[in-house]
């Protein structure tokens, strides 16, 4: 009858922890988006996906990035409810024209819990002689929604001395701060890997030769060298 008599009372409890719980969430779904609201820390949804707060509504959104190359990346809009919007490619969003190649790459770079951005938007060489970058910018997050435009958008210049055919999130110094690996083409049919380290607090920084010659490597279109497979998994844990 003891036995009994738990099984009883231990089901209405879990009953009744369960309700706190979904209230719980409810209740912080419910709490207007603002400077107040935190997102929670960005995690990853699986090795190709990024969970975090882009736009600054204080909701995860959700970064798709196949291959990891910056080149096929999407964005999915977080609801207040837990949900996510339809899938929008980035290039569309960053206005991208016929003929134009969009690599883009997106980290909390600075740290400040909010992800960021680094665009680049090129017309895709015929020849051997690269072309320069229409957009090429590191974008500090909250970004908008429409075009993923920031007010405190730079330059970068990645782009400045090749075209960029790929970004990868990289991890050089073996620090906290994620780093960007270019592939790079540099003309004449060789192709580099130039990276950008990021600097703490000012995000994404310029090419620098002693990082170039410590990280980088050349190769040709036939033997590329070869680039970061890992994307986010150095900086970022599993979605629990």
């Amino acid at each position: 009858m003891l036995r009994k008599r738990s099984r009883l009372i231990a089901a209405p409890l879990a009953a009744v922890a369960l309700s706190l719980t979904i209230a719980g969430y409810q209740a912080t779904a419910a709490e207007p988006a603002g400077p107040a609201q935190k997102a929670a820390a960005p995690c990853l949804a699986d090795a190709t996906t990024l969970v975090g707060d882009l736009d600054g509504d204080g909701n995860p959104d959700k970064i798709s990035d196949v291959g990891l190359s910056g080149t096929r990346g999407t964005i999915q809009w977080g609801n207040e409810d837990g949900s996510f919007g339809e899938k929008q490619y980035v290039s569309k969003l960053v206005g991208a024209k016929a003929g134009e190649g969009t690599t883009a790459q997106f980290a909390d770079f600075d740290k400040d819990g909010t992800l960021d951005m680094v665009v680049n938007v090129v017309k895709r060489s015929e020849g051997d002689d690269p072309n320069t970058a229409r957009i090429a910018e590191y974008r500090p997050g909250p970004v908008s929604r429409d075009d993923l435009s920031s007010p405190d958008a730079r330059h970068t210049d990645i782009g400045d001395m090749g075209e960029a055919k790929e970004l990868r999130i990289a991890n050089y110094g073996d620090d906290e701060y994620p780093d960007v690996a270019v592939l790079n083409n540099s003309g004449d049919g060789n192709l580099d890997r130039s990276v950008r380290v990021t600097e703490p607090g000012k995000g994404i920084g310029d090419w620098n030769r002693e990082h170039d010659e410590k990280y980088g490597e050349t190769g040709t279109t036939p033997e590329p060298p070869k680039m970061p497979t890992d994307g986010w998994s150095h900086f970022y844990e599993r979605c629990s």
